[in-house]
C-alpha cells in the first residue's frame, strides 16, 4: 500500500489559535482513508508560523526536510505528499515556486492538492494539470505580494504618525501601551527591579550573580516564567536600547527579524540617559569583576579578584581548599571544619612553582588594615602628577562612554555605506551619513575635552582623595550590613579596587633570590676581603626556596612564622607599598616603600 505524507504551513503563530490545523490534517486523513494510502504519522512535515512567500518553509522549514528525506530515500519514490493546496508549497513567483513544484515531481514523489482532489506526478501529469497549478501559483504570489505592499504601507503610515500613535504595542516588560495607545507608561515595581539590576551591574555584578540573587528571593520574573530569572534575560535588560527610549523599527527576513530605517529617539520613555546607557556598557566591557561564582546567599568569595599574583613566577593565585587543624567542639566530638587558602595556580597545577599557602582570612584581614589605614591614603597621595591613574572616576566612565558611542555610531556609518556601495539609495540615506558623521565629531570633540579635564584634576591631587575615601568607605559598610547588602558591598568593593590597583603579589614563603644572585654577591663580597665565615653567615639569611614544614626535603612547603611573608600592592601607575603583616595578628603589618628586584 503507497505511503502518504502531510505537508501542512501556515504564515502565522495566530492562525494555531484557529482551526488551520485541525482542518488540513483532516483533509490529509480523509483522502488517504479513502483513497488506500497509509498515511505516515512518524514523519511530521508541519511548517507552522513559517511564511512560503520568499521560501522560508524551503531554507529553514519541515518542507525542506521533505525534500531532504526524499533525496535519502527516508521517503520512498512513489509516495504521496498531501497539500491542502499548492499555494502551502510556495508563494514564490510563478518561475521559483514552478522550479519547487517539479523538482517534488522528479523525484518520483506524487502531490495531491487536498481542496480540489488533484493528483500531479511526473508521469501523468498532462497539459490542463500544469496549466491550473502555474495559475494557482500565479494566484498565490500575487495575493502574499499584494498583502506585503498593504503592510508596507501601513507600517509607513504607522511610522509616519509615530508622534501622535505608537507602532505597536510591543514594548520593554518594564512599561505598557496606554489605553489610548498614545504613550508608554512605565510599571512602577518593575522600573524599580530594572533600576535595581542596573545599580547592581553598575556595582560590579555579572548577569549570573544577578539572576541567581533575584531567584533566591523569590522575585517573579517579567515573563512569568516559573523557571525564575536567566542570566541571558538579564544580559538582555542591560544592553537594551530601550533604557534610553530608543526603538529600532524592523522587518521580518528568512524567519529572522533585522533592522529597518534608523533608531528612533525618545520613542519609549527613558529610564536612563544616553550616557548613562553607554557608561554602564564601557563599565561592563571592562569586566572589572572576575568571575561572579558566588556561592549561594553569601558574598563575593575574593574581593580582589583577577588582581592576585604569585610574587615567584607572576602567575594568578587561587582560592583553594586546604586541611585545617582538628579542633574539640563543647561536647567532645573532634572536627576539621573547612579552611580557605590561597596558593599559586601553577604549583597546584604542578608546573613548577612553590605551593606554599596563605590563608585567605588572614591575607585579606591584612589587606583590608591596609586600606583602611593611613597607608592607601599615602599611596595614592603620593602618585606622580604625571601617572596614569584614571581619575576622577566619574569622568573616566564618561569617556568609556563616549568611546562605546562611538563604535556605535561608526558601526551605523558603515552599514550605511555598504547599502551606498550597493546603488540605487535614495538622498536619505546620503543625509544620514551626514548626520553621523556630524555626532561622530561632536563626540570625539567632547571627550578631548574630558580628557583636558581629567589631567586638570589629577594635577590637583583631588582624585586620590576621593578614591581612598570612597574605598574605605565601602571597607566600612562590609561590617555594618546584612548577608545580602555586604554581597553588593564587597562587589563594589572589588570594581573599586579595579579601578587604581595593577597587581597584588604575594609571597608566601618570604622574599626568595636566585642562585645568581647568591653567587654575585659571593663575588662582590670576596672581592671586598670578607672572609669565607663571615660571607657564609651573611649568605645564610637569604632564601632561593621556601622553607620545609617537617623532616629534611621530604616535608611540605609551609608559610611559618619565622619566614616573614609580605605581599605587594602596585596601582596603575607603578607605584608600589611593601606590606609585611604580622603572623600572629594579621592586622598589624609593617608597610615600606618600593620593592627592589634582588632577583
Amino acid at each position: 500500500m503507497p505511503v502518504a505524507y502531510s505537508y501542512v504551513r501556515f504564515s502565522t503563530p495566530e492562525q494555531a489559535k484557529g482551526d488551520s490545523l485541525r482542518r488540513q490534517r483532516e483533509l490529509s486523513e480523509n483522502y488517504a482513508l479513502r483513497n488506500g494510502l497509509t498515511l505516515d504519522t512518524t514523519l511530521t512535515f508541519h511548517d507552522l508560523g513559517i511564511s512560503a512567500f520568499k521560501g522560508s518553509n524551503v531554507e529553514r522549514g519541515r518542507l525542506g526536510a521533505f525534500l531532504e528525506a526524499c533525496d535519502t530515500s527516508l521517503v520512498a519514490p512513489g509516495s504521496y505528499l498531501l497539500v491542502e493546496s499548492l499555494d502551502r508549497l510556495s508563494r514564490e513567483t510563478v518561475m521559483d515556486a514552478f522550479d519547487l513544484f517539479r523538482s517534488i515531481l522528479k523525484k518520483q514523489i506524487n502531490i495531491v492538492t487536498l481542496t480540489d482532489n488533484r493528483v500531479y506526478s511526473s508521469r501523468t501529469t498532462e497539459m490542463t494539470d500544469l496549466i491550473i497549478s502555474l495559475t494557482v501559483m500565479s494566484r498565490a504570489h500575487e495575493e502574499s505580494l499584494t498583502k506585503s505592499k498593504r503592510q508596507r504601507a501601513a507600517w509607513s503610515n504607522k511610522r509616519a504618525n509615530i508622534g501622535t500613535k505608537k507602532l505597536t504595542a510591543r514594548c520593554p516588560l518594564w512599561m505598557k501601551l496606554n489605553d489610548a495607545r498614545t504613550e508608554f507608561e512605565f510599571i512602577p515595581d518593575r522600573v524599580e527591579l530594572v533600576k535595581e539590576i542596573i545599580a547592581l551591574a553598575k556595582n560590579g555584578c555579572g548577569q549570573a550573580i544577578i539572576a541567581k540573587m533575584l531567584n533566591e528571593r523569590g522575585t517573579p520574573a517579567f515573563s512569568g516564567n516559573v523557571k525564575g530569572w536567566w542570566p541571558s534575560y538579564i544580559q538582555k535588560i542591560l544592553t537594551s536600547k530601550q533604557l534610553h527610549g530608543e526603538f529600532q523599527p524592523g522587518i521580518t527576513k528568512d524567519g529572522r527579524t533585522i533592522a529597518n530605517g534608523e533608531p528612533i529617539e525618545d520613542y519609549y520613555p527613558a529610564l536612563i540617559t544616553k550616557e548613562e546607557f553607554y557608561s554602564l556598557q564601557a563599565f561592563r566591557s571592562q569586566n572589572y569583576v572576575g568571575g561572579g561564582r558566588a556561592r549561594k546567599g553569601s558574598t563575593v568569595p575574593n574581593v580582589l579578584s583577577g588582581l592576585l599574583q604569585c610574587g615567584y613566577c607572576n602567575g594568578p593565585m587561587t582560592i583553594s581548599g586546604a586541611a585545617a587543624k582538628r579542633i574539640k567542639t563543647s561536647v567532645g566530638d573532634v572536627m576539621r571544619p573547612p579552611k580557605k587558602v590561597l596558593v599559586c595556580d601553577a604549583a597546584r597545577r604542578g608546573m613548577g612553582c612553590y605551593a606554599v599557602q596563605w590563608g585567605f582570612n588572614d591575607f585579606e584581614t591584612s589587606f583590608m588594615s591596609f586600606a583602611r589605614g593611613i597607608d592607601l591614603d599615602s599611596l595614592l597621595a603620593d602618585l606622580p602628577k604625571d601617572s596614569g591613574l584614571p581619575a576622577p572616576i566619574k569622568l573616566e566612565d564618561k569617556v568609556r562612554a563616549i568611546d562605546e558611542e562611538l563604535i556605535d555610531i561608526q558601526k551605523k556609518i558603515e552599514r550605511l555605506l555598504d547599502l551606498v556601495m550597493e546603488g540605487n539609495t535614495p538622498a536619505s540615506v546620503n543625509s544620514r551619513i551626514a548626520k553621523l558623521e556630524s555626532e561622530k565629531n561632536n563626540a570625539e570633540t567632547t571627550r578631548e575635552k574630558l580628557l583636558i579635564e581629567i589631567q586638570q584634576r589629577k594635577d590637583s591631587g583631588t582624585d586620590s582623595q576621593e578614591l581612598a575615601r570612597a574605598t574605605k568607605s565601602l571597607i566600612e559598610q562590609m561590617n555594618n550590613v546584612g548577608d545580602e547588602d555586604r554581597f553588593r558591598v564587597r562587589a563594589a568593593l572589588s570594581a573599586q579596587l579595579r579601578r587604581f590597583i595593577e597587581s597584588v603579589k604575594l609571597y608566601p614563603a618570604g622574599r626568595l633570590v636566585s642562585a645568581e644572585f647568591i653567587a654575585n654577591m659571593r663575588t662582590s663580597l670576596i672581592e671586598q676581603d670578607f672572609s669565607e665565615d663571615r660571607i657564609d653567615k651573611y649568605l645564610e639569611s637569604f632564601q632561593t626556596e621556601p622553607k620545609r614544614q617537617g623532616r629534611g626535603n621530604r616535608g611540605r612547603y609551609a608559610s611559618r612564622k619565622d619566614i616573614a611573608r609580605l605581599f605587594t600592592i602596585t596601582t596603575k601607575n607603578g607605584g608600589v607599598r611593601v606590606v609585611s603583616p604580622n603572623f600572629d595578628d594579621p592586622t598589624i603589618a609593617v608597610v615600606e616603600l618600593g620593592f627592589g628586584d634582588d632577583k
